[in-house]
């Protein structure tokens, strides 16, 4: 009984003091020096690579029917190369993103061109909100394209990292993740 008490005693050892050595992803100050830059300059996209829905009852079907891409989830889906972003440039947002999930509301085009996430114009209540925990950004505003609203949140982080969420008045939320770069519209 004794040696299975040692033996407890120095796997939990090992186990804090594998825990504690773990460092923490510290971003440096020329990347945050650099995201500072492209948001003061309101001149950035990010390129999704990862589209995220809500994995509801109809989505996990379609999954299990092998109707996603290969390596991807029903709540996980790899989009990189599709030319999905969104877009900031000055006062205006743009954005073509993909579409998983469920529509709430009917209308709408059944037109596959038109089956994204798409809108571009001036937002309301744009704001770029500085996050002193990760040294990077949150931005949220709405914009309202035809009849459907969204809102979206999204998260610049200064490992030119970004996750995106977007709530629409007519479709279950969805979320994104990709990558932060410089945009000019040359």
């Amino acid at each position: 009984m004794k040696t299975l008490s040692k033996i407890a005693a120095v796997i939990l050892t090992i186990s804090l003091l594998a825990c504690a050595s773990h460092s923490k992803n510290v971003a440096t100050t020329a990347e945050i020096d650099a995201l500072q830059k492209l948001t003061s300059e309101k001149s950035f996209e990010i390129i999704a690579n990862w589209a995220r829905p809500l994995a509801t009852g109809s989505l996990n079907r379609v999954a299990n029917a092998g109707l996603i891409p290969l390596g991807s989830t029903a709540n996980r889906i790899d989009v990189t190369g599709n030319g999905s972003y969104l877009r900031v440039l000055g006062d205006s947002v743009a954005a073509d993103l993909p579409y998983f999930g469920e529509r709430q509301m009917g209308g709408g085009p059944y037109n596959s061109n038109e089956a994204g996430i798409k809108f571009e114009g001036i937002p309301r209540d744009f704001e770029l909100i500085p996050n002193d925990k990760s040294k990077g950004y949150t931005m949220n505003f709405t914009i309202t394209e035809g009849t459907e609203t969204f809102q979206v949140s999204a998260k610049l982080f200064p490992s030119n990292s970004s996750s995106i969420n977007i709530i629409s008045s007519h479709r279950t939320a969805i979320g994104f993740e990709g990558k932060l770069k410089s945009y000019s519209n040359e």
